[in-house]
């Protein structure tokens, strides 16, 4: 029951993400845009505002993607490591795909590579908290244990 709820978190996540960056949809226009394809990962970057909030907010959509695959299937998969950077890319693939057919939209690798980027750390975030929940839950049971022991 709970991996279904997480699969259907990760499922309208996803196309949250997928629909608010293919916003305006009036911008599509049915044919190739290679001119605007940035395809040196990076070489556009500079620290004005616009470019570092756009470069992080690649980074932060794509964290709960990580995450949620993770807890989606796992521990069911071995390693749900590769099939969630799999998901990141196909998925940021597609976005940047759909871009290249818009007018005034610029596909980029560094948008993919952010991308995955934050899948991977969405991926790291559910394993760290894995630990800590598993190291608190230990210390917990261990208090719980000496609280029964009667004292002498």
């Amino acid at each position: 029951m709970l991996m279904s709820v997480w699969r259907i978190m990760l499922g309208v996540w996803l196309a949250f993400v997928l629909v608010v960056i293919s916003l305006p949809w009036s911008k599509f226009d049915a044919h190739p845009h290679w001119k605007n394809v940035q395809w040196i990962p990076f070489s556009h970057l500079s620290f004005h505002p616009t470019v570092l909030i756009e470069t992080a907010l690649n980074l932060l959509a794509f964290i709960p993607v990580g995450y949620l695959i993770v807890r989606s299937f796992w521990p069911r998969r071995r390693n749900p490591v590769l099939l969630a950077l799999l998901l990141g890319l196909c998925s940021s693939v597609s976005i940047e795909f759909y871009q290249l057919f818009c007018h005034d939209r610029v596909p980029s690798t560094s948008d993919i590579l952010m991308n995955v980027t934050g899948t991977a750390v969405g991926v790291w975030l559910a394993f760290a908290i894995d630990q800590v929940l598993a190291f608190c839950t230990i210390r917990i049971r261990r208090l719980s244990a000496s609280d029964r022991i009667p004292s002498a």
